[in-house]
Parts: C-alpha cells; sequence; structure tokens
C-alpha cells in the first residue's frame, strides 16, 4: 500500500522516505507507517508531540554544532557525523571497538525504533578493563548514532554523550549492559537550538551490584526528547539518575525514564529540575516499578520546577507503582515561582533585579550537578547554565 493511502502528513511521509534501506530501516518504516508518528492521543506522548513538531518535513541541518570543551580534550572521541563514523584520541587497553550492521530490535518504542532505523551501523564498545580517560560520544547536526555499551564485571567507564545539533534532525539509540560490580558513568548534554529536533533513547540493565550513574542537561529544541529506561535486574544493583532543563523561547524538553526494579536491596536516586519561561516547555515524565521480587528497595524520585514568566508551560507526571511489601519509596513534585521574599532580601541589598533571579536560579538548578565526580564536566554544566540564565535576564 502506498503512502499517501494511509493518510500520513506530509513529515510523516518525509521521515518515513528518509530511512534507509536496511533491515531496521525498513522495520521502522514497517511500524511507523502503521502506527504514525507518536502524537498527543498517546498516552506517553500526550505532552510530546512529535508529529506535529515534523508537519512540514525534516528540519534542515545547518552544520552548526555547539563548542567542544577544554575539559574533554583528553578523551577519546567517537564522532557520528552525517558522513559517517569516526575515532579521534588515543584508546586505551581494555577498550574493545567494533561496528556491525544495524539490526531490528524486537517489541521497541517508536523512539528507539527511529533511531535505529536511521542508523545504517551501529558501534559496539565492550570494556574488559576499567577505563582510565572518558569516552565521547560527540553527535553532530542531522547524525544518527547508535552504541551498545558491555562492560565486563568489575569494570568502571566514563561516558560523555555531547548532543551538539543546533538544528536538523538527531537521533540516538544506547543499548547498554552492565554487569556484576561494574559502573557506568554518564554525563548527557543536549544543547539544541529552536530548529532542532532530538530524540534519544537509552535501555540499560545492571546486574548484581552494577552502578548506572547519569547526570543530564537540555536546552531543548523544536522538540527535544531524551526517554531512559533502567532494569535493576540484579540484587544490590543500583542507579543514580538527575537530570536538569532550562528553556526559552519557544523550545521544548522531555525527560521520561522508567526504573524497573527486579531484584532485591536496590536503589535508586532520581533528581530532576528545570527553569522554563517565555513560551517554552518542559515535560518531566518518571516511573519507578518495584516488583514483587524486589524486597528492600529504596527509591526515591524529586522534580522540582520553576515557571520565570506567564508564558511558561511545565508537565509533570511521577510515578510509583509497587508490588513489594518491604521496601521504602517516595516521589516528590513542586512547580511554581521564584520566592518573592529571597528576591527581596537580595534587592534589598542592592544587588539588581534580573542578577539577583539568575542567582536564585543558579542555586535552584545546579546543585543536580552536585553529583558530578570530574571537575572539569561540572564547571562544563555549571558555566553553561550560568551563561543561559545571563542570557535570560538580560
Amino acid at each position: 500500500m502506498a503512502l499517501a493511502e494511509l493518510r500520513l502528513s506530509v513529515g510523516e511521509e518525509a521521515l518515513l522516505n528518509a530511512l534507509p534501506h536496511t533491515e531496521a530501516g525498513q522495520a521502522a518504516k514497517a511500524q511507523l507507517a502503521a502506527a504514525g508518528l507518536p502524537n498527543r492521543r498517546v498516552e506517553a506522548f500526550k505532552w510530546t508531540d512529535v508529529r506535529a513538531a515534523l508537519a512540514d518535513g525534516i528540519p534542515e541541518a545547518d552544520g552548526s554544532a555547539g563548542l567542544f570543551p577544554a575539559c574533554l580534550q583528553d578523551a577519546l572521541v567517537l564522532d557520528f557525523a552525517p558522513e559517517g563514523f569516526g575515532l579521534e584520541g588515543e584508546k586505551d587497553q581494555g577498550l574493545i571497538i567494533e561496528t556491525e550492521d544495524s539490526l531490528e530490535i524486537e517489541g521497541a518504542g517508536p523512539v528507539a525504533m527511529l533511531a535505529a532505523g536511521f542508523a545504517p551501523r551501529a558501534v559496539v564498545l565492550r570494556v574488559t578493563q576499567s577505563q582510565t580517560r572518558p569516552v565521547v560520544l560527540r553527535r553532530h547536526p542531522g547524525a544518527p548514532m547508535r552504541v551498545r555499551l558491555e562492560l565486563e564485571a568489575g569494570t568502571q567507564l566514563t561516558l560523555i554523550d555531547t548532543g551538539l545539533a543546533t538544528s536538523g534532525l538527531s537521533t540516538g539509540l544506547l543499548e547498554i549492559e552492565i554487569a556484576e560490580d561494574a559502573e557506568l558513568v554518564r554525563y548527557d548534554l543536549q544543547n539544541g537550538g529552536t530548529g532542532a529536533i532530538d530524540l534519544t533513547h537509552t535501555s540499560v540493565t545492571v546486574a548484581d551490584t552494577g552502578r548506572y550513574h547519569a547526570i543530564a542537561l537540555m536546552f531543548g529544541g523544536k522538540l527535544a526528547r531524551a526517554e531512559t529506561q533502567v532494569l535493576l535486574a540484579g540484587e544490590g544493583a543500583s542507579c543514580l539518575i538527575h537530570g536538569a532543563y532550562l528553556l526559552s523561547g519557544s523550545t521544548h524538553a522531555d525527560m521520561t525514564t522508567k526504573v524497573v526494579h527486579a531484584g532485591p536491596n536496590g536503589q535508586t536516586r532520581e533528581l530532576f529540575k528545570g527553569a522554563v519561561q517565555d513560551r517554552a516547555r518542559g515535560v518531566f515524565q518518571g516511573k519507578i516499578l518495584v516488583e514483587r521480587a524486589a524486597q528492600k528497595t529504596d527509591a526515591r524520585q524529586n522534580h522540582h520546577a520553576l515557571m520565570l514568566s506567564e508564558g511558561a508551560e511545565i508537565d509533570a507526571k511521577p510515578e510509583l507503582e509497587i508490588y513489594a511489601d518491604d521496601v521504602q519509596c517516595a516521589h516528590g513534585n513542586t512547580i511554581g515561582a521564584l520566592d518573592d521574599q529571597a528576591l527581596f532580601y537580595m534587592r534589598q541589598r542592592g544587588i539588581p533585579e534580573a542578577q539577583a533571579k539568575a542567582l536564585l536560579v543558579e542555586a535552584f538548578v545546579t546543585d543536580v550537578f552536585d553529583a558530578i565526580d570530574h571537575e572539569g564536566v561540572r564547571d562544563w554544566f555549571s558555566g553553561l547554565a550560568r551563561s543561559w540564565l545571563e542570557a535570560s535576564s538580560s
């Protein structure tokens, strides 16, 4: 049946026709042609309408990208550009890098399916010894990325995902397996612009006493959605997932997480904070599922956000679903404006109003970055947040 007969929009037709003629590409095309792109009628996408964002077609990538920070100059860089995949820097022992055909994934959601479909090749990283230098995933405008990462027992790796695209459609898929007593530390920057659509999906499986530690900073785009699904499969497995979003103009950012506790004695810590102004929109959807076998689980989830102007919008949906009876679980969610008393206090001490607001927002948001162990990355993220605050208050 022709695509036109399915009553797809111009954008959907353009997107599906752009998928490569690979196994994964054609599987994504068939699934999305049958169901259409995610839209507000789908519960998980009711605040992030991908179909509407692509209504006029795929935005053109103009080649512009954010700056690469000096703190990562000694890292091994995996470069994902429209013309292909490349490596920069020296590779340590104990890190095996291969490429293979991007295969279809069964039962995947639309973002994961789309990301797999657009990536003709998958990069496979196998960590057999702990790595002393970070590995950077550098995504350029309009470039697809698919990475499968396998950490062997007892190993450690720091992964830095820099989504530098400021225009075009960018997709990313990370499939991560963390073995017994291994640890992955991940820092993720999404630095889009109003011409960028950025869709990423991360799937993580953690074995006994393994650890997944992730901190993200998002500035949104025409539409940006970062999905994270973590399965704490083993006993004593743990994860820490923190995120911050800073949005202005008409940008849109969606942080969606799901953590499943399947083994006993697991721990989850989630903290998300945001600040939104103008006509921008921030979305947080977080779910923690504790299965019956996951006794002694300790899971905490918090989302707090500031609305800095009248037209801003923040949508939040924190969830706990618990089937075990010996657990400690809690979640919290607040959305509000700046504290007038704190602002008055600072004004009384001679601090101009714009500067006072910027300082209060900075103090509110940047404690998310306290969990960043890498000093250079912590300063980098804090500096980016400070620059956004200065620009938004000028």
